[in-house]
């Protein structure tokens, strides 16, 4: 009677291992979906840091980003980092530069929280359902445009060296090179369009390199390779802060 029992679980064997198959296919690629990146715009970690309440970690752009593309990012980078409890994202555009004395312009920051502790800005969830804070320091894409598209009249028909947008200061410098009366201009405008200051700097060479003295006291900044970098005559050898030309 053994017999015949032995050859019916043979049999059944082969059909109970085929779904087994099947099941575990399916659980793979249900596990693979949920540990899946989303495809995002290039990106790379410049800087971390680790501190007693979070990690914090430089991520450096191409350019300005929406709200959305940033929280897809930070959701991948959350998805490679979840051995660390708590993380903070702090979101870098070109032109940024760790020699700076004054340190790099933040354009936009997300923070998770570590897990079972929410505050009151912890409003957002990336793709993953994780909860998350975000907020802009800098301007955002269209106000950038908004700022890039701005055309003081008084200077209308004088060449523009470039157009330059300090996140940290809240404005935008275009500078003028009018090689006609050998001068240039330097116009900082608002998000509003108002004009905030203008200049008439003074050009320099030395050491090969031009230099704009914008203050009395001796302050000057430079323009090379669409970078825009200033200086403290405090510490003149040094950069204190530099932007890239048309973001």
């Amino acid at each position: 009677m053994s017999v015949p029992v032995l050859k019916g679980i043979f049999a059944v064997a082969p059909i109970v291992m085929y779904y087994m198959k099947k099941v575990f296919f399916a659980l793979l690629v249900i596990l693979s979906a949920c540990s899946s990146k989303k495809k995002t715009e290039p990106y790379s970690i410049t800087n971390v840091a680790k501190t007693p309440k979070s990690v914090i970690m430089d991520v450096q752009l191409k350019g300005r980003l929406t709200r959305q593309q940033m929280l897809d990012i930070a959701g991948n980078i959350r998805n490679d980092s979840a051995h660390y409890e708590a993380l903070d994202l702090q979101f870098i555009l070109p032109g940024n530069s760790y020699k700076n004395t004054g340190g790099v312009i933040v354009y936009a920051m997300a923070g998770y929280p570590k897990p079972g502790v929410v505050t009151a800005k912890d409003t957002v969830r990336d793709y993953d359902n994780k909860i998350l804070n975000f907020q802009f320091v800098g301007f955002p894409p269209e106000t950038a445009q908004h700022l890039l598209s701005l055309s003081p009249s008084e200077m209308v028909g004088k060449p523009i060296l470039g157009k330059f947008i300090d996140d940290a200061a809240g404005t935008i410098s275009i500078i003028y090179d009018d090689r006609k009366d050998e001068q240039y201009y330097v116009i900082e405008m608002d998000a509003d369009g108002n004009i905030v200051s203008k200049i008439q700097p003074m050009a320099i060479t030395h050491n090969g390199i031009k230099k704009l003295i914008v203050s009395q006291r001796g302050d000057y900044m430079t323009v090379k390779d669409s970078i825009l970098t200033m200086y403290s005559i405090d510490d003149p050898e040094r950069p204190f802060r530099s932007v890239k030309e048309g973001i």
